[in-house]
């Protein structure tokens, strides 16, 4: 099992289209560890970003690389099966709401962290989206995920 990050700077939220969604590859699941969010406005107004499990978001236009975390050599390290997508050609098909988190865009942080035994498990043909619910605000945002977590 290897631990990854990714994160993104200054993004500006919308409700109709994802802020990142992650594709796991087969038989490569994920777990959701942390994810945090914090407000990058000059003005206090409220937002909300729902994390989703999501589908048919597979056609994407760009995305991140996930960096690895740990103990890892720097000349070899773990490289993730895992697709992030940041934009889309089609946007993915939003499904059950799993959490809800809140910022202030002006400066306010969200950092939701699983317990053990309570993360968020994605896999086979399942994805991840985040996407805005309430408001249209800059954030930035920071997940951290293990995958083959089984």
């Amino acid at each position: 099992m290897a631990t990854y990050t990714i994160a993104k700077d200054n993004v500006s939220l919308s409700t109709a289209a994802d802020t990142v969604t992650l594709l796991p590859a087969a038989a490569h699941p994920i777990q959701i560890i942390e994810i945090s969010i914090s407000g990058m406005g000059t003005a206090s107004a409220a937002n909300s970003v729902g994390v989703y499990r999501s589908t048919a978001g597979t056609t994407g236009a760009s995305g991140l690389t996930p960096t690895p975390v740990g103990r890892y050599s720097s000349t070899n390290p773990p490289v993730a099966n895992t697709v992030v997508w940041t934009a889309w050609t089609t946007q993915p098909t939003l499904g059950g709401l799993i959490l809800l988190l809140g910022v202030n865009s002006n400066g306010g942080i969200y950092r939701w962290v699983a317990r053990p035994g309570e993360e968020i498990i994605v896999a086979n043909t399942d994805e991840l989206s985040l996407r805005a619910v309430t408001g249209s605000g800059s954030i930035s945002w920071h997940l951290v995920f293990a995958e083959d977590c089984f």
